[in-house]
């Protein structure tokens, strides 16, 4: 391809918002456009690159027997409510109505779907497993798109299903799954960490999230510095240590205490104790109008999701000043125990500590030297907290929890019968009798794909493309093009590398300065930059994009290096 006839070409500033080097060099080097906000248009450079992605997961998808089809973009609206997942995913999804007035979701995931095809077949214990693939546009109205391709409204996914007779027939695949990630993940030339995860609006017992550490990733996540175990924020357990248990119980006592005191900070500035000491309650309102108080140490911060999860909520936001009111409390203080109409939930933490502060605030008292167990219990029990670094790996016990910083690149689901159960989605087992399938679900977005590789290659002058993805091979400049005799030269090197079917790019610019072309060599980021010039004759200067020095060899020696890279 020679530059002059390239569109999408370079350009000298950065979008104003850009905040991350993926988003900045992504659209000064040309490779996208955004349309709209969390819309984006692929460049011929960027589809390229889009398509090299495409083409190793296809590949790894076809290696463990996956067969591709596709769906539908529009969904009926009724297989989405079948399994409540129009609710989990809320104002995210986006719907439509056809001129007939059916209401249809824009596809965000297609497991609801993918298993209405599957039923139309009727399916035998001898058909399964049944493993299936799509790449496929995805539709999400995110309130906060952001990061360039990071974060948007609609991108290119390859998502893949399986159904399963047994539960281990479907764990099986599930694990070919996870070891394809891991080879897709190393031909793209990323550093990819598997994670324990919560199934989120997607369903199922058991995921695994492939994190690429990063310091500008929008997720956080845990590492044991021992033994390996791994979870996200969302998902982390941890050891719970005791904190001061060889203290003996104290009487439980009531004392006076200013009304302003309400908030941590408060008991913090009054009663000068660390945060462990005091009670604190958190409280929610779930989708059916439950009120549920998540009882914790002061020290620690409630995790929604395991909260949801423990108490079976689809949704939590937080209790309203007229829910509080109902309770008969506000803001501040709220009650260790004795609200009625509330649901109570504590932490294992809450078993760690003597003598706590707090629990039973009025205008002008609360309690001291508080114990559960003791002096309040609760039906539920549960890991309801974040875990924090440093603390004791529940796997080994003797490693700590180190927090990272990552991008979610990947996500393999292993969902059961969360949806099977909800759209009847059955097969005839050997014995005659309608059973469950079991299944699984698999993603990769490839726009996230091609920012994350970015993130990850890069330096101050541009992108460092993985030979594997980039669009080009070779970045071949000619400097002095107005002289004929290396204009001609520079046409026969771009022609002779051509017919040896290497991937060229050639900067045919008569007009470009040579500070111009290296910075735009740089900039786009291929493996290679070549250089014809009065200066190198009749050989040819070489240089990697991540070496600091070129090297000056002839073309057959050029070529032969290309060949074996």
């Amino acid at each position: 391809m020679r530059y002059s006839e390239l569109f999408g070409k370079t350009q000298k500033t950065a979008p104003a918002e850009a905040r991350i080097a993926s988003h900045k060099f992504l659209v000064q080097g040309g490779f996208a456009k955004q349309i709209s906000a969390g819309r984006w248009a692929l460049l011929p450079l960027g589809m390229r690159v889009w398509e090299k992605i495409y083409r190793i997961i296809d590949e790894e998808m076809q290696a463990i027997g996956a067969q591709k089809m596709v769906t539908p973009t529009l969904h009926p609206i009724e297989i989405w409510q079948a399994s409540n997942r129009d609710q989990a995913f809320g104002e995210e999804m986006m719907v439509l109505d056809d001129h007939y007035g059916r209401r249809f979701a824009l596809g965000a995931t297609a497991e609801g779907i993918m298993l209405e095809i599957v039923k139309m077949a009727r399916p035998s214990y001898r058909d399964l497993p049944i493993v299936v693939y799509q790449f496929s546009q995805k539709f999400r109205d995110d309130k906060r798109p952001r990061g360039g391709l990071l974060r948007v409204r609609e991108f290119m996914m390859k998502d893949a299903y399986s159904f399963a007779a047994t539960e281990k027939q479907s764990l099986k695949i599930y694990r070919q799954f996870y070891q394809a990630y891991l080879k897709i993940a190393q031909r793209l030339d990323l550093k990819v960490t598997p994670v324990l995860a919560d199934s989120g609006a997607i369903g199922g017992s058991l995921s695994h999230e492939f994190m690429v550490e990063t310091p500008i990733g929008d997720q956080k996540y845990f590492v044991c510095d021992h033994c390996g175990y791994a979870a996200n924020i969302e998902k982390a357990e941890f050891e719970r240590q005791p904190i001061n248990l060889d203290e003996p119980e104290k009487p439980l006592k009531t004392i006076k205490q200013p009304e302003w005191v309400c908030t941590m900070e408060d008991n913090e500035k009054y009663y000068h104790q660390p945060r462990w000491r005091y009670l604190k309650n958190v409280v929610y309102r779930d989708e059916k109008g439950r009120i549920i108080i998540a009882s914790i140490r002061g020290d620690q911060q409630i995790n929604e999701t395991k909260l949801r999860r423990v108490v079976g909520a689809q949704k939590l936001e937080p209790a309203s000043e007229e829910d509080l009111a109902k309770l008969g409390t506000k803001r501040g203080w709220v009650h260790s125990w004795g609200h009625k109409n509330a649901l109570y939930v504590g932490d294992y933490g809450l078993t760690m500590v003597h003598n706590f502060i707090g629990g039973q605030k009025t205008k002008t008292t609360d309690t001291k030297n508080v114990n559960y167990g003791r002096d309040f219990k609760y039906d539920l029990l549960a890991d309801i907290v974040n875990a924090s670094p440093g603390a004791v790996c529940p796997r080994c016990r003797k490693g700590h929890l180190q927090l990272k910083t990552g991008i979610e690149w990947g996500h393999v689901f292993k969902i059961d019968h969360f949806y099977s159960r909800a759209q009847q989605g059955t097969f005839i087992d050997q014995d005659g009798r309608e059973k469950l399938l079991w299944m699984g679900s698999y993603g990769i977005g490839l726009e996230r794909s091609i920012a994350t590789i970015v993130e990850t290659h890069h330096d101050e002058k541009g992108i460092i493309w993985p030979a594997n993805v980039a669009p080009y091979q070779v970045y071949l400049t000619g400097l002095n093009l107005g002289d004929e005799k290396i204009a001609a030269r520079a046409e026969k090197v771009y022609r002779q590398l051509k017919e040896k079917g290497i991937e060229v790019l050639f900067d045919n610019r008569p007009d470009a300065s040579a500070g111009e072309k290296f910075a735009d060599a740089d900039l786009i980021g291929l493996p290679w930059r070549l250089v014809v010039s009065a200066r190198t004759g009749q050989k040819i200067e070489m240089k990697a994009r991540s070496a600091k020095k070129p090297s000056l060899l002839t073309l057959s020696q050029v070529i032969t290096k290309l060949q074996q890279t």
